[in-house]
């Protein structure tokens, strides 16, 4: 036992400094716009199922989408959930193509059993990401000049959450986060007559807010073999209080405050899940944020976004068969979700995504119950306007889940 903590403990030492230098694995010249790309709070077994989650609930893995999910925390084990994922992104506008590869670490989370129907979650992970860098020519007048975009920073919630389940078959939940980061945005214009003066734009940001996320969850029995669990969440909307600055330089520099331009969105979450013999499970989720009150650096502005997410999973549940195929549980789900964002006056990509993976036990001397999970997604973003990018993400994620006897007492004859 001690052995298997250090081990754990080496790795987790090893995550956490990973966590603090890795890139955010962001290359996107839509992250310009708004707060950035939105992380969604998926983790290992969500993203395998097109990021379903608002009804799921089990305690052998982590559910971040709903923390009325912690209330199934397991009695006698703490689980530690940790994320990877690496990426080929595809740019095509017109005829013109180019790749990109990047990775990052995702998340990193642990829940345990407070007491009896009380279950606790604590971890970090992004809330959205920025991270572009192109440029773009122009000749207007017999003047040529060239603009040089860049973008860098992201926004994070460390978070604790409780889950209670006051009665059978219902559990509520709260999780509260501390949103914080930088964003950074760099025009700069050069100009190749040496009689005009380059100038360079910069709009910075500095986010140091909260995040509240409420949560519910029901499940009705049909009989012993049939099951239905109904799940909601709502996320507080309000100002974030973050006042942006825009930097101007030409011959010297001149420094405006943006008022009021940040806020987080009211959203509310509905999903419904069916599980039968605890071998066959689906169900899909509906997500509405209300983006229409927030503008961002003075010139972006928010939309209303919906999101729907299909997802099923396949658990032959044979954890005593030799054959390690009937030990795995298989995943797989898909996605829709409209932009919250405008982008040159006109709404921004639509997301389209079909998602696949398995999750396999890693078993050993010592530990015969942490878990293995990876997925494959396909990511579509389709621009509505003309002229604008298309991107196509091919991505590998990776997640951890290590599940620890660490509240079994061991009985001495």
């Amino acid at each position: 036992m001690r052995l298997n903590r250090v081990i754990f403990t080496f790795i987790l030492t090893i995550t956490t400094i990973v966590a603090a230098v890795a890139d955010n694995g962001i290359n996107s010249p839509y992250s310009r716009y708004g707060m950035g790309v939105l992380a969604d709070q998926n983790l290992g077994v969500n993203r395998q199922m097109g990021g379903l989650g608002y009804a799921l609930r089990n305690g052998s893995y982590i559910n971040l989408l709903n923390p009325a999910s912690f209330a199934a925390a397991d009695t006698l084990t703490m689980l530690f959930d940790a994320g990877f994922s690496i990426q080929n992104v595809n740019f095509k506008e017109g005829n013109v193509q180019k790749n990109a590869k990047n990775g990052s670490f995702d998340y990193l989370a642990m829940q345990f059993r407070a007491c009896k129907n009380v279950g606790v979650s604590i971890g970090f992970l992004p809330y959205s990401n920025v991270g572009y860098s192109f440029a773009t020519s122009t000749s207007e007048g017999g003047k040529e000049s060239t603009s040089n975009y860049n973008g860098e920073g992201g926004i994070y919630q460390p978070y604790i959450g409780v889950g209670w389940s006051p009665i059978k078959n219902l559990s509520v939940g709260l999780m509260a986060s501390y949103i914080y980061g930088d964003i950074s945005h760099t025009i700069y214009n050069n100009f190749a007559e040496s009689n005009i003066t380059d100038m360079q734009r910069q709009y910075l940001v500095n986010i140091r807010s909260y995040k509240l996320d409420f949560g519910a969850q029901y499940t009705t029995e049909l009989d012993n073999k049939h099951k239905i669990t109904f799940g909601a969440t709502y996320s507080i909307g309000h100002d974030l209080g973050a006042d942006a600055m825009k930097i101007e330089t030409i011959t010297t520099s001149d420094t405006t405050k943006i008022d009021g331009t940040f806020s987080l969105p009211h959203t509310f979450g509905f999903g419904v899940l069916y599980n039968y013999n605890d071998n066959w499970k689906i169900g899909a989720d509906y997500t509405f944020q209300d983006w229409s009150k927030a503008g961002f650096f003075g010139h972006d502005k928010g939309v209303s976004r919906s999101k729907v997410s299909v997802g099923a999973e396949y658990s032959p549940n044979k954890m005593m068969s030799r054959n390690l195929l009937k030990k795995m549980n298989y995943r797989m789900g898909a996605f829709y979700a409209q932009p919250y964002t405008e982008v040159q006056g006109q709404k921004g990509c639509e997301e389209y995504g079909l998602s696949a993976g398995f999750s396999m036990p890693i078993i050993n001397r010592i530990n015969n119950r942490s878990v293995l999970h990876v997925s494959g997604q396909l990511i579509r973003m389709e621009p509505k306007g003309a002229g604008l990018i298309a991107e196509t993400y091919l991505r590998l994620n990776i997640g951890l889940t290590f599940n620890e006897s660490w509240f079994m007492k061991i009985r001495v004859r």
